[in-house]
């Protein structure tokens, strides 16, 4: 499925962004809402991917006995993203985006590989 995520979403960088037109109307909208739509849908996809390699990490690291947070690893993912980042989102943004992120797949990590029972998916 991953694949079929990413191949949708070259397929809308290869078109580039949608020319704004010169007297826009409620249609215009449409085509930019699926954009969207298929960007929220890559990005699940790449977020649920990430967890999965973090759940990865976790059961290394409980059978490492090594702790679930790393504070060190975390200010290496935060300075890889901000260094990744060319807008328009502000490097602010995108930092405070990927502490949410971070912060929800520590969670999982800690219910699945310290509390022992896997969260349910509401609790997520």
């Amino acid at each position: 499925m991953l694949q079929r995520v990413f191949q949708d979403i070259l397929v809308l960088y290869e078109d580039g962004p949608l020319p704004e037109p010169e007297a826009p109307t409620e249609a215009d909208l449409a085509p930019l809402r699926d954009r969207i739509d298929a960007i929220d849908r890559a990005l699940i996809a790449m977020l649920n991917e990430r967890a999965v390699c973090a759940n990865q990490i976790g059961a290394i690291k409980k059978r490492l006995g090594l702790p679930v947070y790393q504070p060190a690893r975390e200010v290496d993912v935060l300075h890889n993203v901000t260094a990744s980042n060319r807008g328009p989102l502000s490097a602010a943004a995108i930092r405070r985006l990927y502490e949410r992120i971070i912060d929800e797949t520590r969670s999982l990590e800690r219910h699945l590989y310290q509390q022992g029972a896997p969260p349910e998916p509401d609790d997520l």
